[in-house]
This record gives structure tokens, C-alpha cells and sequence, in this order.
């Protein structure tokens, strides 16, 4: 064993994974040398670790707990082997499973299996089983990410080398097992030992073997292998994955073929969508009831075998150009929702990415009655904004007045029309992701948005930001020929200001001249000012009360007469028109309050009652919903106070399951807890503890929200929706229920549909609760309680709120608190003896996580109580690089008068300079770079402080940096030095800059190989010919793309195409990932791009790549178009070569 510099974790970069000890050993014998074992891992990290070496490549070697299998363990071993060792780059998941042997495949026992991509799709299909297998009751859940295309292409490359000169696996697994100590475990069994069942042949349930209880008549008869073969053999295909042994042979062949199966495991579907890997299985059995282990042992080596192989034909600069698993990961994830990373398909609204407005504009439709609205759609304006001759049309009117209905109508009617692309997008004050900017850019058609900016953002490794979002929405609307936009209820946004300056862009492009846009909104003050002018005054429409009025009437009248609470009654004609004359005569233009007093009405028991009601109607909306509070019967009011608390300030819907939770936990009345006996039989029920004040919304699951936005401005008023008082409430109801819920954490998420939001929302409501001591109390005892914390970690944990399923808690219950600057509880934990230096947690210690929060008070206790103010580990390595992200100043200083060390390294962006800088936090940096921090220190993802400046498209910051004396051709990082960063972001004034300071623009390596690659790939014309001007080299050699003209090319920027090739730039050059930039744009299937290639002599036969060629790489990815030009231009249809 070595020990030098490799127990450090940052120097390995290939994670490779094994579900048994069998192929943990069986890995163990293929590494080239083994290193001493890590010497610290992060807490609550079980797994168990080998480290070594292949070739130039630093191996971690994970094995998954002893017993535990499938895609669930699979996944929670990733990801605490990319924590604790954060500079892993691709992944191989290594060992054995059960062949699928077909007429097509002849797969036996020892071959090797190794995923591969098919048809577009990745090499992995996951399925789940139902609950009984005999009857084929299993269900498809779709094929999982295709593996990184480095490995991909050393699968292809290795492929020929095989093809050419076979492999010699069984040689290597015979020298290999001199290292094993007891090798008949792992050496090949005999021959004759290789038996395959025909399907109908079920194994006795008993523990014999074949050979003493199964019929040989049953085998399948097969010839022996001839000299041309490879024995064993190597397949490529299509594995499937799923959460059970596959052991019915029947669903083998089933599978094997309709889908192309050709191998059956447990653990890859927990991998492919979150650790970029390539599955590798040996085959040790046949996937049916024939199950032995006689072969695990050898198949596990020639798995590795096959897997060390591949290693030796990836180059180390190749995983390099890689970018970290953990960082990729934690980029998309450390928002609230979890991001998948693109493939080749855009993320949908299921995924929890994109809010979904339908759900609006259908609860509108129902609320519509069917013969109102027409008078809008007759309109004279109305009329002209939809013929075009109007361009915009702002629709505003007062609360309750029906403005969403009739935005549900106006869509109904333009989708009768054809021609015109229609988005719509409705704000909701009741659900966080429908209040902002950027949730509308995702909702407003989130299909085709997210698709083109994840194509255009870091291949969907980082969530996109509202500009990449908004440049993409403008580009695809450019594209169209007629656009209407529908935006209902502007003022239900949390963002107005941005908003506006959205409607300012949108309307002043002239690229857009061509979108018409209607919005509605209140007529308050912001909007009054600015959407006159922005729209035009003769396009600001108030809503005509006079027509609503009559709409109110028609619809009062058709409640009356249809509405089944009223029918049954058997009103007199003279208590009917009572009511039309007081309700539909006196809503005076508020549709939300006619609607109130229906209601109402309908639940009168007698006309007694409905005589005194109309009698004194309430004037307003106010005193309706007043009246309506005061009405709910004594026994339900303290749990329908409680549920409209939880709706008021929630950011999301409570579902209706989850409603009955709530409304099952008793916080104020003996006796206290949360009792299933208190669950109510129907979710209907709900409404009955707040009639008129909330409705049921159907969307994926049934939703209760508020009935309207007006209720929520009038129970914020009131004194018990204060968000002290709620807090409060919302607090100790959740404490309670996940005090009081036990089982298993997956039993307890089935049995307690509550269990996930109460564990995520506690904490963030006991921040608002001002010290509460009650509430203080509750906190510690709940926190103290080993068991209560636990079954909390493992639901939620507050540093990982992307991760469905966090496992144990990686921290302390200090370090939770401090996280979300709970100070009185965090006071408590220290006086009663919390470590104040506890290590755990992703943010590494209660120090760093509450400096990257900034929670100024607590980072002063910790200090105080004799926290380690350089404490090194988590995700930002010390205090200082967090709180210098964050730009927390006063923190900053607090850490460096206790004596931080500014040029300590380490962690995600190396040190805090680079921190800061990456921010965009001028005063800190000027503070840091005061104190004496080094402005070129190197190391961090992005190499020094300069790169992460101008990646971050920081201009003012990148001048003070280099007025500082920042070295802008320093080499590191993921750009490899601040001109390709810069070039790469797009920032053409940044770029100017460092090429006025003298940069060079030729300077070679990082992802892109240099500056004029990175512009090109991003599309941006004018740094490209501003970089051609200061001499770049358009025919550099090196990068992800080979080229400047390959980058453009597979990107599909046909500007930046003829630009280079304007310039000279050789358009048959060889290199990169796709060879030539004509095989990269027909691999894309960018047929304008081929077309120009074409047209200035780019040889269309030209070979490379793993396809071979541009033929066959459209005809691959299904790219008719391409195939036809290409074809037309004479392309050698039998053109030999590539992996077809």
C-alpha cells in the first residue's frame, strides 16, 4: 500500500461501485496499486471504502452496507461517496446480475454485460414489479440517463479493440486471482457447471442444487463456442433495474423481448439520473428460479476485470474536463426543489420543477357559469386585440370581480381559433412557485422553456436562472409566427417590480413585435403608474361593472334553479326573488361576493332563517368572510382557526390528506397529540370546518387552498393570523405529529401523509416565532429526544432539502438549529453541553452553516462559546468561504477578529476570496484583499478569484482583481484561466478587458481548450469576432469539442458557423467528442448547418467518431432531414466504420 498524498480525497476522480463484498474483492484484485484507507469521511457516511490506482486514474471503491440491495441503497451510497469524496467526476457501478439469453443473444454464465445507450435512449430500463410477479405484473418506469460520454466513448473504443484482436479477460482474471487468497471462490467453474433452463422448468423451494433436484431434460441445449468467439463473451445493450430479484423466467424472455433486455440487476436505477456512471455486470445466473452463487465469484472478476480495461482508455485530462459529481449535483439541487439533470428529454411539471397553471385556469372553469363572460368577447377592445390590430390589453378591475373566470373564458375562446401559439400563466398567491418571475418563465410552457435552457445551460447540470429562462421563452417566441400571452392576476405576484420590467422587455422587443399580450390585475398603485405606459393608455380597459352586474344576475338566477341545496328546498317564488334582488342586484360588480352569499344561503335550514339572513347581508367582502368566522360551529373552530393559519402562511397547499392531519393533531385541548381516531372519514369533510373560506383544487393530488385571494388579505388582519401567532400554531402542530407518528421511515411516509411537510416547515415557522418560550421548550425537548430526531432526519434534513430521502442525520442537533437560526434553542443545546465544534453535517459544523445563512447572532454565540473559528471540512470548507459567498459582512468580520485565516484552502471555491468574488460581493473582496488575502491564490472550482469573477460576469470586480495585481493567465480550474470563463459566460465587456490587460487569447486548456471554443459553443458572435481580432487561433486543437468550428456546430449556431468560416476556419478538421463539426451538426440534427458545411466542401465521408461518420450519426438519432441532405449531396450510404 502507498500512503503519501493519495489519503487525500480531492485527488480521486472515478467512483466505482459494488453492491457486494464478491465484487468489492473482485475490484480490489484489478487495482494497479491500493492506497491506505481514507482517514476521515463525512459523518453519518457508512460505507465502506478501498482507494487505489488504474492506470493514471485515482479509484474509490464503495461497497454497499452488508444485506442491503437495490436502487434505494444504490443511490444513498453515491451520495455520501460524493460528500466525502467531492472531486469524483464519472462513476462505474461494478458486479455481477442475471443474463437474459435470447435467439439474438447468446449470453451465458461468466459473459459480461456493459449498459449502452440505444435509439437515443439510455442503457438502463427501470421497472418496478407489482405484487405478483407470476402474473406479469410489473410496470415500466422508462429508461434512466445515458452514462457520461467519456466513458461512452472508451465503451466504443474498447469495442474495436476487441473486435479487432479480442479480449484477453479471462487471462487477467487468471493472473489477478494470485491475489486472492481463496481463489476457487472467484475461479471459473467447470463448463458442464453453466446450465440454462427452458422457462416453463420452476425450481423445487428447496435449497438443493439443480444437479440433485432439477430435471435435465429441461435444458436448453446449446452449441459450444468456436474459436472466433470471445468466451466468455462481452454484450452491449440494455440493462434492467428494479427494486426485486428478478427470478421468473417467463418475465425474462418477456422483456428480453419486447425491450432488447439483456441483463436483470437491483442497484443502477438509484444511480443513472444523480451519479453519471456506466454499469458493468457479470452474469452469474439466468434470472430465473435456478439461483446459485457458484458463479459470483468469477463473474464479479471478469466484471472488473472488463471495467479496469475501459479505465486504461480514458486519457486523465478527459475525467479532468469532467465536472464534479458533488458539484453538479449540489449546483442543481441546493435550491428548494430538486432538479434532475437533462438527458435527452425536457423536464416536466411532474418532476416539481415547473408549476403547472392548468390547474388554475380548470378550478376557473368550474367556477364559470356557462353564459357568462360573453359580453368581454364582444367588446369592441376586446375584439381588436383579437383580430392584432390591438397588441396589448390590459384588463383590471376590483377583488372579487371575476377577473381569473373570465381569463379562463378568453383562453377557451382563443384556443377555438388556429394558427397562434397560446401561453398562459396564472399567479396564485396560495402557491409559492406561482408568485414569481421565474416560476411564470417555468409555467408558462414549460416543455419547450426548459428544454431550450437546459440545451443552453451547462447541458443541464446547473438550474437555469429567470435570464437564462427569459432569453430562452424570447428565443422560442422569436421563432413563431403569431403569439398570445395570457397573464391573469399580476397582482398575486411576490416579485411586481421585476415583473414589470419583464412587460417592459417583452413589449420593447422588436423581435417580438409580432406577440400579443393580455394581463389582468387589480388597479393598484404600480400597476396604474406604469402598465399605461408600458401597454399604451388606450389598452388599459377597467372592467365594465354594468356587464358584470348582469353576468352576477345571470348566474344568481341559474344557482337558484340548478343548484341542487337550493332545488331541494323548494323555495317560494317570492323568497327567490328576495334573493335575486339582494344578492344578484346588490353584489354591485363582485362576483366573490354574490358567490359568499349563495353559499350562505344554501345552508339555511328554513326559510326562517333565509328570510333573516337576506335581512342583514353583509355590506362587503370583509364582513362576509367576519360573519362567515363567527358562524363555524363552536367544536370546529380552534382546528378550522388552525387550518386557515397553515394555509395563510404556508408556501404551498396543504393536500387534502394532509389538511386531515392537521385537523387530527390537538395542540390546545386535552388530550394533546396527534390521534389517527381523530382522522376525518371523507376528505369532503374538510369544507365543513371552513365553508366559502376554502376550496378543494384538483391537481395531481386534491389541493385545499383559499378560496380567493381576499380572504387571505382579510384573515391577515386579524390577530390570530399574525405571523407570530401562526407561527407559533404551525410550530407546535408539527412537533406534535412527528412526535406522535412511529414505524419505519418509508412505513411512516405511506401511513402519515403529513409526515414530509411537517419535518420540512417546523423549523422555518420556530424561526418566526420570536423567541417563544413555549415554543423554545418544545424545540429541545423534541431535539434532545434521540428517537424524535432521528425519525426528523430521516424525513428531512434542513441542508438538504432537495433529498427525499436524507437517511440518518449528518449533523448535530446543534448544527440543525443554527442552520436555521434558531438562537434560544441553540442557546439551550450549549447550556446543556451541545459540542459547539461537532463535526457533521454537508456545511461541515454549526459555524459554517450558520455563516453561510448568515445568522449573525448565532455565528456571535458559537464564537463565544469557543467554536473553532477555522474549523475545516463541509461543503465550503471553513466559516469564511461560506459567509464570503453570501456576502455577509458583519459576519465576516466577526470571523476575522477572532482570528479566521482568509487564505486557508480548500472546499468548492478553494478559498474565500474566491468565494466572494464568484458572489459578486465588491465591499468583501476589497475587505479581504485589506486584511491580506492573496489574490492569486489557486485552487477551488474555479481555479482563482480572477476565473470565478469572470464566470460570474462580475466586470467591476474582475477591474479591482486585476488593479490588485491578479495574474489573468494563471492556469486552474474549471476554464483554466479568466478568458475562457468570461468567453464562455458571455461576457463580451469582461472579455474586452482581459485582452486589453493583455491576456492571451490562445491560452490552452480547461473544459472548452481555449477562449474563442468556449465563446463559440455559447453562441456569442461578438465575442468570437473579438477574439478572432486579437488573434485567436481558429483551428486550436483541444477541449470537449476539438474546435472552435465543432463547438458551434454541435451547439447549432449557424451565425458563429459562417463567421468562422469566413474566417478560414478548416471545416474537415479532426477531433473532440464528434470528430468534425459536420458529424457534430448532423448528430444534432441541425440541417441549415449541415447545408452551409456542405456548401463551403466539408467532406461528408470524412471518418471518426463513435458513429463513424455524419451519415450515420443522423441516421442514429433519427434525424430524416439531415439523412436527406446528406444523401442528396452523395454521401456513401455503405460507408464503412463507427460503431454501427
Amino acid at each position: 500500500m502507498t500512503t503519501a498524498e493519495h489519503v487525500r480525497p480531492l485527488v480521486y476522480t472515478v467512483g466505482w461501485i459494488c453492491a457486494l463484498v464478491t465484487e468489492s474483492v473482485a475490484g480490489r484484485a484489478f487495482l494497479d496499486e491500493e492506497h491506505d484507507g481514507p482517514s476521515h469521511v463525512t459523518q453519518h457516511d457508512n460505507n465502506s471504502y478501498v482507494l487505489g490506482k488504474i492506470g493514471s486514474h485515482n479509484i474509490v471503491i464503495a461497497v454497499l452496507p452488508d444485506g442491503e440491495y437495490g436502487t434505494t441503497s444504490a443511490a444513498v451510497v453515491a451520495r455520501d461517496l460524493i460528500h466525502s469524496f467531492p472531486n469524483v467526476r464519472i462513476g462505474l457501478m461494478v458486479g455481477i446480475g442475471g443474463g437474459a439469453p435470447s435467439s439474438k443473444h447468446d449470453i451465458r454464465l461468466g459473459d459480461v454485460v456493459v449498459s449502452s445507450p440505444n435509439g437515443g435512449k439510455g442503457g438502463v430500463f427501470q421497472y418496478d414489479f407489482g405484487k405478483t410477479i407470476q402474473n406479469v405484473a410489473f410496470q415500466e418506469t422508462g429508461f434512466l440517463a445515458q452514462p457520461p460520454m467519456v466513458l461512452r466513448t472508451a465503451v466504443s473504443s474498447l469495442k474495436s479493440t476487441y473486435e479487432l484482436r479480442g479480449h484477453h479477460l479471462a487471462d487477467e482474471v487468471e493472473r489477478a486471482l494470485n491475489r486472492i487468497k481463496r481463489r476457487k471462490k472467484y475461479a471459473r467453474p467447470a463448463p458442464a457447471r453453466d446450465r440454462l433452463y427452458k422457462p416453463d422448468a420452476v425450481h423445487p423451494t428447496t435449497s438443493d442444487s439443480c444437479g440433485d433436484t432439477c430435471d435435465a431434460a429441461y435444458l436448453v441445449a446449446r452449441d459450444n463456442r468456436d474459436e472466433e468467439d470471445d468466451d466468455p463473451a462481452i454484450h452491449y445493450g440494455l440493462i434492467a433495474s428494479g427494486n426485486q430479484l428478478m427470478k421468473d423466467a417467463r418475465i425474462r424472455d418477456k422483456l428480453a423481448m419486447e425491450k432488447g433486455v439483456l441483463c436483470f440487476e437491483m442497484e443502477a436505477a438509484g444511480l443513472m439520473n444523480h451519479f453519471p456512471c456506466l454499469i458493468i455486470r457479470g452474469i452469474c445466473d439466468y434470472s430465473d428460479s435456478h439461483k446459485n452463487k457458484e458463479w459470483q465469484g468469477f463473474a464479479a472478476m471478469m466484471a472488473a476485470a472488463y471495467a479496469r480495461d475501459l479505465l486504461r482508455q480514458i486519457p486523465p485530462n478527459k475525467i479532468e474536463a469532467e465536472r464534479p459529481i458533488s458539484e453538479a449535483l449540489h449546483a442543481s439541487c441546493s435550491r428548494p426543489q430538486r432538479q434532475r439533470a437533462r438527458t435527452d428529454v425536457p423536464i416536466r411539471s411532474s418532476d416539481g420543477f415547473a408549476p403547472d397553471p392548468s390547474t388554475n385556469a380548470n378550478h376557473a372553469r368550474k367556477l364559470r357559469h356557462e353564459r357568462t363572460g360573453a359580453w368581454l368577447l364582444e367588446h369592441p377592445v376586446f375584439q381588436d386585440w383579437y383580430s392584432g390590430s390591438r397588441r396589448y390589453l390590459w384588463l383590471h378591475g376590483l377583488a372579487g370581480c371575476g377577473k381569473t373566470v373570465l381569463s379562463a373564458t378568453v383562453l377557451d375562446h382563443l384556443a377555438k381559433g388556429s394558427g397562434r401559439l397560446i401561453l398562459s400563466f396564472f399567479f396564485d398567491f396560495g402557491d409559492e412557485a406561482k408568485k414569481t418571475v421565474d416560476g411564470m418563465l417555468r409555467g408558462t410552457d414549460s416543455t419547450r422553456v426548459l428544454d431550450v435552457s437546459f440545451q443552453a445551460h451547462q447541458d443541464g447540470r446547473d438550474q437555469p436562472s429567470t435570464k437564462v429562462l427569459s432569453d430562452a421563452l424570447f428565443t422560442m417566441l422569436a421563432a413563431q409566427e403569431q403569439v398570445v400571452i395570457v397573464l391573469d392576476a399580476l397582482d398575486e405576484s411576490t416579485s411586481r417590480d421585476e415583473l414589470l420590467r419583464w412587460i417592459k422587455d417583452t413589449v420593447s422587443r422588436q423581435d417580438l413585435s409580432h406577440v400579443q399580450i393580455l394581463c389582468t390585475s387589480r388597479p393598484e398603485s404600480e400597476f396604474q403608474s406604469d402598465m399605461p405606459s408600458l401597454m399604451g393608455e388606450e389598452n388599459s380597459f377597467a372592467l365594465d361593472k354594468h356587464s358584470v352586474n348582469a353576468d352576477i344576475r345571470s348566474y344568481v338566477a341559474a344557482q337558484l334553479s340548478e343548484r341542487r341545496d337550493f332545488q331541494d328546498k323548494g323555495l317560494s317564488s317570492e323568497i327567490r326573488d328576495e334573493i335575486q334582488r339582494k344578492v344578484g342586484d346588490g353584489a354591485d360588480g363582485m362576483f366573490r361576493w354574490a358567490f359568499c352569499q349563495l353559499d350562505s344561503l344554501a345552508r339555511c335550514r328554513h326559510e326562517a332563517a333565509i328570510v333573516a339572513a337576506l335581512a342583514s347581508l353583509p355590506l362587503d367582502l370583509a364582513a362576509t368572510y367576519q360573519r362567515m368566522i363567527e358562524s363555524i360551529p363552536t367544536e370546529l373552530k380552534t382546528d378550522a382557526i388552525r387550518l386557515l393559519q397553515f394555509l395563510v402562511h404556508m408556501e404551498r397547499p396543504l393536500t387534502l390528506a394532509e389538511a386531515k392531519e392537521v385537523i387530527a393533531t390537538q395542540i390546545e385541548n386535552e388530550p394533546r397529540g396527534f390521534d389517527v381516531k381523530r382522522r376525518l372519514y371523507r376528505d369532503a369533510d374538510v369544507l365543513d370546518y371552513c365553508p366559502s373560506l376554502v376550496t378543494v383544487v384538483h391537481a395531481t393530488n386534491d389541493e385545499l387552498h383559499l378560496a380567493h385571494f381576499s380572504v387571505k388579505e382579510y384573515l391577515l388582519r386579524q390577530n390570530k393570523f399574525d405571523i407570530i401567532s401562526a407561527s407559533s400554531s404551525i410550530t407546535s402542530t408539527c412537533l406534535t405529529y412527528l412526535s406522535d407518528i412511529n414505524g419505519s421511515r418509508r412505513g411512516i411516509k405511506q401511513a402519515f401523509p403529513m409526515a414530509r411537510c411537517a419535518a420540512r416547515i417546523w423549523t422555518r415557522h420556530a424561526a418566526l416565532t420570536r423567541a417563544s418560550k413555549d415554543i423554545i421548550r418544545a424545540i429541545v425537548k423534541f431535539l434532545e429526544n434521540e428517537e424524535t430526531f432521528q425519525r426528523w432526519g430521516s424525513l428531512y434534513q434542513p441542508d438538504r432539502a432537495w433529498d427525499d430521502n436524507p437517511g440518518l442525520p449528518r449533523g448535530s442537533q446543534l448544527y440543525y438549529v443554527c442552520f436555521d437560526g434558531l438562537v434560544e434553542p441553540a442557546r439551550d443545546l450549549i447550556a446543556q453541553g451541545a459540542d459547539v465544534n461537532a463535526q457533521g453535517g454537508d456545511y461541515g459544523n454549526a459555524l459554517q452553516a450558520a455563516s453561510y445563512r448568515g445568522h449573525q447572532e448565532i455565528v456571535g454565540l458559537l464564537l463565544n462559546k469557543g467554536a473553532d473559528v477555522n474549523a475545516q471540512g463541509g461543503y465550503y470548507r471553513n466559516a469564511l468561504q461560506a459567509a464570503s459567498l453570501g456576502g455577509r459582512r458583519e459576519i465576516i468580520r466577526l470571523l476575522l477578529d477572532k482570528g479566521a485565516d482568509m487564505n486557508t484552502q480548500g472546499g468548492r471555491y478553494g478559498n474565500a476570496l474566491q468565494a466572494a468574488s464568484y458572489g459578486g460581493h465588491r465591499e468583501i473582496i476589497r475587505l479581504l484583499l485589506d486584511e491580506g488575502a492573496d489574490v492569486n491564490a489557486q485552487g477551488g472550482g474555479y481555479g482563482n478569484a480572477l476565473q470565478a469573477a469572470s464566470s460570474g460576469g462580475h466586470q467591476e470586480i474582475v477591474g479591482l482583481l486585476l488593479d490588485k495585481g491578479a495574474d489573468m493567465n494563471t492556469q486552474g480550474g474549471y476554464y483554466s484561466n479568466a478568458l475562457q470563463a468570461a468567453s464562455s459566460g458571455g461576457h463580451q465587456e469582461i472579455v474586452g478587458l482581459l485582452l486589453n490587460k493583455g491576456a492571451d487569447a490562445n491560452a490552452q486548456g480547461g473544459r472548452y481548450g481555449n477562449a474563442l471554443q468556449a465563446a463559440s459553443s455559447g453562441g456569442h458572435q461578438e465575442i468570437v469576432g473579438l477574439l478572432l481580432d486579437k488573434g485567436a487561433d481558429m483551428n486550436a486543437q483541444g477541449g470537449l469539442y476539438g474546435n472552435a468550428l465543432q463547438a458551434a456546430s454541435f451547439e447549432g449556431h449557424q451565425d458563429v458557423v459562417g463567421l468562422l468560416l469566413d474566417k478560414g476556419a478548416d471545416m474537415n478538421a479532426q477531433g473532440g467528442e464528434y470528430s468534425n463539426a459536420l458529424y457534430a451538426a448532423s448528430y444534432r440534427g441541425y440541417p441549415e448547418i449541415v447545408g452551409l458545411l456542405l456548401d463551403k466542401g466539408a467532406d461528408m465521408n470524412a471518418q471518426g467518431g463513435e458513429y463513424g461518420n455524419a451519415l450515420q450519426a443522423a441516421s442514429f438519432e433519427g434525424h430524416q432531414d439531415v439523412v436527406g441532405l446528406l444523401l442528396n449531396k452523395g454521401a456513401d450510404i455503405n460507408a464503412q466504420g463507427g460503431r454501427y
